[in-house]
């Protein structure tokens, strides 16, 4: 019973760390909602007309906000888990396999902190969220997997969207207010 607190603690922190805090609550709560609202309908839309009858609303609601806690589960893992009994070697050779990957795709190298918490949440997707979307809705376990993929890049395009439009508006109107 005592890993369940620490385990909604961990995911908590997870939360603040990959979603930036803003200062101004109405932008988070924008950013938020429309970012759930796009999982929500790209998910909705994709198991409605290529998957079964019986995804209505208030199913797709359900698994929507289950599958992200499942999602969430998966990196919750592996930082409780997985990270504090690895040994630094490995830690070691998952940056030099980032570093390398990234060499190859010129982009920045991701820490191993970070590579194992995506890993995990990957992990998730392919144990956890596609399988019980599959058996849910009764659809191929393809189909669950890339519903859910384009459902989250579509939730993370329109906050990222909002994000640099929101950032870059609010700098233009900055220097107009401080001048006299």
């Amino acid at each position: 019973m005592n890993g369940l607190p620490s385990l909604a603690s961990t995911a908590l922190n997870l939360f603040r760390e990959f979603i930036p805090g803003n200062q101004d609550a109405a932008r988070f709560w924008l950013e938020v909602g429309s970012t759930a609202l796009s999982l929500l309908l790209v998910l909705g839309l994709l198991l409605r007309f290529f998957g079964s009858e019986n995804s209505r609303p208030g199913l797709v609601f359900a698994a929507g906000v289950f599958g992200v806690l499942l999602l969430a589960a998966g990196a919750v893992a592996v930082e409780l888990y997985v990270l504090p009994t690895l040994p630094s070697p490995v830690l070691n050779a998952v940056d030099s396999v980032s570093s390398w990957a990234a060499g190859k795709i010129q982009q920045p190298a991701w820490p191993a902190r970070t590579t194992l918490l995506a890993l995990g949440l990957a992990g998730s997707l392919l144990l956890l969220v596609s399988p019980l979307t599959r058996m849910t809705f009764k659809v191929p376990g393809f189909l669950a997997l890339v519903a859910w993929l384009a459902a989250l890049a579509a939730a993370w395009t329109v906050s990222a969207v909002i994000r640099t439009s929101l950032t870059a508006k609010s700098e233009i109107q900055a220097p107009t207010k401080n001048n006299p």
